[in-house]
């Protein structure tokens, strides 16, 4: 993890992961299905995370108390073990004129980001306000901040975003040393940047330009979508896969739903040769 997790005074930013089963497949598809991306990654991380460091459990309120940022690499490795460094994406040019669906080859490998070199759990700067300066002491978002703010966003965005400000800051104290108990202007403006460049794992933003039209655009690559939306796109094979492993291998539905697609793929393709070669026979 480019942040850690800090416990007990010390930081880990190690965890230990396996990959997806049939049955956690099932599970964040069906329990899921109305779940917001960050829901979606608290659940999918505290299922495939075994533990951070040697010690420490992967629970739901351990994944949520990670920041953004960790939680977003936590997601790529998963991506990485179960599906390899590969990602391929297609995207719409946002060029009304334009419009054309663009092939995009991302690697797991180039989106992750070296360790932090500043290890902190909790941040302090100083924001000056025409020769006056406030301190202001705040924590980076963590996947607890991320849900709560994400669920007030669906029917007011500014309100959500104010929500999550003021969770994670922490303290303000004026020029006198004074406590100030309205967060000041000033203040609203600078730490959501410094929030950014202290956590740039957390949104990966891309730069891309249109083949067809020569536009050039941002899009953010979101991990916890993408990684879903590639669990939808397999879903309808896996009745099928189930039906064709439990048949020929004699094994339970359960048997087949506690393998990785990875090792259901291998099982499939040694059977398809098995196949063949009794056709060939």
């Amino acid at each position: 993890m480019p942040g850690g997790y800090w416990a007990e005074g010390a930081c880990c930013r190690e965890a230990v992961l396996r990959e997806l089963t049939g049955e956690d497949e099932v599970y964040l598809l069906e329990e899921g299905a109305d779940w917001l991306p960050a829901q979606w990654a608290t659940e999918a991380l505290a299922r495939c995370v075994v533990s951070l460091g040697k010690k420490t459990p992967a629970t739901r309120e351990v994944m949520r108390s990670l920041t953004v940022g960790d939680r977003e690499a936590l997601l790529l490795q998963l991506r990485r073990l179960n599906d390899g460094d590969w990602l391929p994406c297609v995207l719409r040019c946002p060029t009304p004129d334009c419009a054309k669906m663009m092939d995009l080859e991302l690697k797991v490998s180039d989106l992750l980001l070296p360790p932090y070199a500043e290890q902190r759990e909790v941040h302090v700067m100083t924001v000056d306000a025409g020769g006056d300066s406030f301190n202001v002491r705040f924590h980076l978002p963590t996947g607890s901040d991320q849900e709560t703010a994400a669920v007030l966003a669906q029917s007011d965005l500014s309100a959500a975003e104010e929500l999550l400000l003021r969770r994670c800051v922490e303290a303000v104290t004026g020029p006198d040393g004074a406590p100030v108990q309205e967060i000041p202007a000033v203040v609203r403006d600078k730490v959501p940047a410094r929030m950014s460049e202290l956590d740039s794992q957390a949104e990966l933003t891309m730069r891309l330009v249109c083949p067809e039209c020569g536009t050039v655009f941002t899009t953010i690559f979101d991990t916890a979508t993408y990684v879903l939306e590639e669990i939808k796109a397999r879903a309808h094979h896996l009745d099928r896969e189930i039906h064709l492993l439990a048949y020929h291998y004699h094994w339970g539905p359960a048997e087949v739903l506690a393998l990785s697609a990875r090792r259901r793929r291998r099982h499939l393709e040694l059977l398809a040769d098995e196949l063949a070669q009794e056709r060939q026979g």
